[in-house]
């Protein structure tokens, strides 16, 4: 799993150069940790987590679920498991988990499908529910499509509701900033 991130990451910095000190924490991480680091939930100097944004082409739409340890609206996605194929997988998986659908549409940047529109380093805070520390999650997000909004079936243990917000909705999050700029340029 370390050395396709490493190669997605090195992907990711040819077509976007300009974030390459934006991206030295995560190549850093890489480097130092081990694949079972990269995808230890417990190791709290970080881990992957691969998430991506449903875009419902006809309405205009994104999908986004209320967290409830995070009490925010989010983009689906999580942890990715020892047993993920690779990240992108791990994406599509979280998706599945989290509003039960399947068929997805990636936009790809390239030949190289397992590379993000975007990845983003955020710091977690203490989860209260879970006992865990702050931590930093290095997110791999993708961009999928479907035609229309489809029905959605949340998990209810993570997630307590969900929307569909239009970009300019979804431009007024602070947290979704270097993405919202790449999505207006494709779409």
């Amino acid at each position: 799993m370390k050395e396709d991130l490493l190669n997605t990451l090195y992907d990711y910095l040819l077509i976007f150069p300009k974030e390459k000190t934006r991206q030295t924490k995560l190549l850093n991480y890489l480097q130092n940790s081990t694949d079972e680091q990269v995808v230890d939930w417990n190791n709290f100097n970080g881990h992957i987590v691969a998430s991506g944004f449903i875009y419902a082409k006809k309405e205009k739409k994104f999908l986004l679920l209320y967290h409830k340890d995070l009490n925010m609206y989010l983009y689906p996605g999580g942890h990715i498991n020892s047993d993920d194929i690779n990240v992108l997988e791990a994406a599509k998986r979280e998706i599945f988990e989290e509003t039960g659908l399947k068929n997805i549409e990636q936009l790809k940047l390239s030949k190289n499908e397992l590379l993000p529109l975007d990845i983003d380093i955020h710091l977690i805070s203490y989860n209260k529910r879970l006992n865990l520390p702050e931590h930093y999650h290095f997110d791999f997000r993708y961009l999928f499509m479907v035609d229309k909004i489809p029905k959605i079936k949340i998990d209810v243990k993570e997630h307590a509701n969900y929307k569909w917000v239009d970009l300019n909705d979804l431009s007024k999050n602070e947290n979704y900033g270097t993405i919202v700029t790449k999505i207006k340029k494709l779409l």
